[in-house]
């Protein structure tokens, strides 16, 4: 396959957060986050790695699309009546377009993958340098207490002792917690959590003794981040993902059980030299202030989408427009309500959610029983951006990405066997 360096471009730049911004809209002189309309760089390069695939493979595509059997074209009329509905009825169709690009790219680079078997492992390596590099740049930012901006590097600044940055309380200091490259800690933690899993995906392949090792030692540095995230969603993923696959061990390779044995020892260590912090996190006191501000505005958020879902239950919001509308009804625009599957069915509505139901039926999509997705429970239950935001669908991507090439190794096993 030519170009085959777009596989390792496209892994590198996907957990970045470079982008081109076009729209950035303030209400009262906030800034309104979630009704800014731009274009990421990863975003481009996706686009760039599809074209060329479906042109130097336009004869294998053609007969695909002309075998498709009447469920198959039942399916895609589905998913484009639902696309329409969601345009219809959004009260912002620019961030519904936007929200619709953003998923139709990655349902695109999970067909080029599929297409380009030899490009799986160079992009989740890319991937994986990325992500390390935003874990060496936590550890910069949790010692050094503050976060440098960088529009190329898509951050921005953020200081433990300014208001609005999320931090650890304990006692009378203020803790920075880990960004990364991402826009919020949480979402770093997830990205670590996923990358981390992916490191075990990687090791599920065959190499040599010294790659393994190298590999292991990385997932370790990845691993101490998802720590400094300070995400107790992540945390609990985590744990999740140990306990899993220490359940399925015997199924795993050696080097696997390896990296378990010692991502669980790292993220033991470090929890006992900061369990101070760990229990503000954990048990937060009520001299913590964020921690309790935190619970509040989730609470909050809970009763705000019941005001949203009062006048929008059968149709939803539109895809990306949660907050459009809840300042419509409630003054506010911070954030969307911190539970995805709740996301889901206000800008869905029960109209998309039995849309999508259906198509799933109709494609009778299976899940792996030894699914990594188990450990993104945590971060769906308890936050939104697996939903809302474009990194949060990297994570949820990625994580994704290893169900589906687990499940395509244990095929070649057997077929050996």
């Amino acid at each position: 396959m030519k170009f085959s360096i777009l596989a390792p471009l496209v892994g590198f730049l996907l957990p970045w957060q470079t982008r081109f911004i076009f729209r950035a809209p303030e209400i009262g002189g906030v800034a309104w986050d979630f009704g800014v309309v731009s274009l990421f760089i990863s975003q481009i390069a996706i686009v760039l790695w599809i074209i060329i695939t479906l042109w130097s493979e336009r004869v294998a595509v053609r007969t695909w699309f002309i075998e498709w059997s009447t469920k198959k074209i039942i399916i895609a009329e589905l998913a484009v009546g639902l696309c329409i509905a969601q345009l219809t009825v959004s009260s912002d169709r620019v961030l519904t377009l936007q929200w619709l690009v953003g998923f139709s790219l990655l349902v695109g680079l999970a067909f080029v993958l599929r297409q380009n078997p030899h490009a799986r492992i160079p992009f989740a390596a890319a991937c994986l340098i990325s992500v390390v590099l935003q874990a060496l740049l936590a550890a910069l930012q949790v010692f050094a207490g503050a976060t440098f901006a960088s529009s190329l590097l898509g951050v921005a600044a953020h200081k433990a002792a300014t208001a609005g940055s999320a931090i650890v309380e304990y006692g009378d200091q203020r803790y920075l917690r880990a960004y990364g490259g991402q826009p919020h800690p949480n979402i770093f933690g997830g990205l670590a959590l996923a990358a981390t899993a992916l490191f075990g995906w990687l090791l599920h392949n065959k190499h040599t003794l010294g790659v393994k090792k190298n590999i292991i030692y990385f997932s370790l540095i990845v691993t101490g981040a998802l720590f400094f995230s300070f995400s107790r969603a992540a945390w609990l993923g985590f744990v999740i993902w140990l306990i899993v696959l220490w359940w399925q061990r015997l199924q795993l390779r050696e080097s696997q059980v390896t990296q378990l044995k010692y991502a669980a020892l790292t993220f033991g260590i470090l929890t006992v030299l900061f369990f101070p912090m760990v229990s503000t996190r954990v048990a937060p006191s009520a001299t913590a202030q964020t921690e309790q501000r935190s619970v509040a505005e989730r609470i909050a958020g809970f009763s705000q989408f019941k005001s949203v879902m009062r006048d929008h239950w059968f149709a939803g919001t539109g895809l990306g427009a949660y907050t459009t509308r809840l300042f419509g009804a409630t003054g506010d625009t911070r954030t969307p309500v911190h539970a995805a599957p709740l996301l889901v069915f206000a800008e869905l509505g029960l109209f998309g959610v039995a849309l999508i139901v259906t198509i799933a039926w109709l494609s009778r999509m299976r899940i792996s029983t030894r699914t990594v997705l188990l450990a993104l429970i945590p971060i769906a239950l308890f936050d939104h951006y697996l939903f809302s935001l474009w990194s949060g669908q990297v994570v949820l991507f990625l994580m994704l990405f290893q169900m589906f090439q687990i499940r395509d190794n244990d095929k070649a096993d057997d077929n050996q066997q």
